[in-house]
């Protein structure tokens, strides 16, 4: 998800107070002209906001689980199907000219099995993370699963073996992907309550099979925890090197210093002839205790001008946070939606979000 610059005015902060301890009350709140404009100032309700559908079920959603920019087209938002294994990628989002490709084609339920959630870079390549720990390849294991690299490209892209550019292993049950730069990408590592960095150096090309000059780094083993529930995203701040986590099995936001940390001893199962390693010793902090202010598991994650936008699931709650842990504001989206998911941030400071019941793709906006 990308870091898009806005100003201030354009979210609609007020230099006023903010919400920062209390949990949200089941009125809507109380704290109207306070807060974000995209969130509500203060009110906490649906109703102090512009609420879109802009993607529908009859688009071909089938439980969305995560949605991005490309980072040079106009309003195209890619969208990850998890529950039919495609992606769909929507040209012109929101206007009148809205259009929408799907793609998923041979392969995909490898490739592409149950995808929980996708990072554009800036090189013209994009990742995805599988959600499945399941034999997905009759000669592989179940816990050959790993993240994949794709053009990202809709008129290159097929959501299968003909267009994946390469995939590395032994990460199932993955739920969160982050860009680092150039074929580089961070993973929430379900099978091993990880966070692990992905190197793909040069890939393979289309179709490829050649995966041994990768590169695998697992850091913080043990230390976040993978909820069956709740896809755990994260978002990378380049500036800065800090991973922020939604750590949903922790109902905790946590943030990885990317940059601490020593290498040490050498991983496997290796099935790709990579490079793979442990790192020891890098720095994990809690940034929001999710029982401090009344919130259950995070799942999506978007960072947008130093503010952190953080989709709570059963709760249909987005909460705003500065990056000190202080909660700005939050909106109350249960009436819009049984589960949210994934979450966007666009040029304008809009804010999208993912509905798994119904399935579609709600964008929130300030009020005229």
């Amino acid at each position: 998800m990308r870091s898009v610059s806005v100003g201030l005015a354009t979210l609609g902060i007020l230099a006023s107070g903010c919400d920062s301890s209390s949990q949200p009350p089941p009125d809507g709140g109380t704290d109207a002209g306070t807060g974000l404009g995209v969130l509500g100032r203060g009110s906490h309700s649906s109703a102090a906001i512009e609420v879109r559908e802009v993607v529908a079920e009859s688009d071909g959603l089938r439980i969305p689980s995560d949605l991005a920019f490309h980072p040079t087209e106009d309003h195209q938002l890619w969208v990850t199907n998890e529950g039919d294994d495609s992606i769909l990628v929507v040209s012109g989002v929101g206007s009148a000219e809205q259009s929408v490709a799907r793609r998923r084609s041979p392969g995909a339920d490898h490739f592409l099995a149950s995808p929980t959630s996708l990072a554009m870079g800036e090189t013209g390549t994009f990742a995805t993370v599988q959600g499945t720990d399941d034999v997905t390849q009759p000669s592989t294991p179940a816990d050959f699963m790993g993240p994949s690299l794709w053009p990202a490209d809709v008129d290159a892209f097929d959501g299968g073996h003909g267009s994946h550019l390469d995939m590395l292993h032994n990460s199932p049950a993955a739920t969160g992907v982050a860009w680092d730069h150039d074929n580089a990408f961070w993973v929430f590592d379900g099978y091993h309550n990880s966070i692990t960095f992905y190197d793909f150096g040069e890939d393979h090309g289309p179709g490829g099979e050649d995966h041994s000059g990768g590169t695998i780094t697992r850091y913080v083993e043990g230390e976040v925890s993978y909820s069956s529930s709740t896809n755990s995203h994260i978002e990378f701040d380049r500036r800065t090197g800090l991973l922020y986590i939604a750590d949903s099995g922790n109902a905790r936001i946590a943030v990885l210093d990317t940059r601490s940390g020593t290498s040490g001893i050498t991983i496997g199962p290796n099935y790709d002839g990579a490079r793979m390693s442990a790192m020891e010793g890098a720095s994990l902090t809690t940034l929001v205790d999710g029982a401090s202010i009344g919130m259950g598991e995070p799942g999506g994650i978007a960072l947008h001008e130093d503010v952190l936008y953080v989709a709570e699931r059963l709760r249909r709650v987005v909460h705003a946070f500065d990056l000190s842990g202080t909660r700005l504001d939050y909106v109350d989206l249960s009436d819009r939606a049984t589960e949210i998911g994934g979450l966007e941030v666009d040029a304008e400071g809009r804010v999208y979000v993912t509905t798994r019941s119904p399935a579609g793709v709600l964008r929130l906006a300030p009020l005229p």
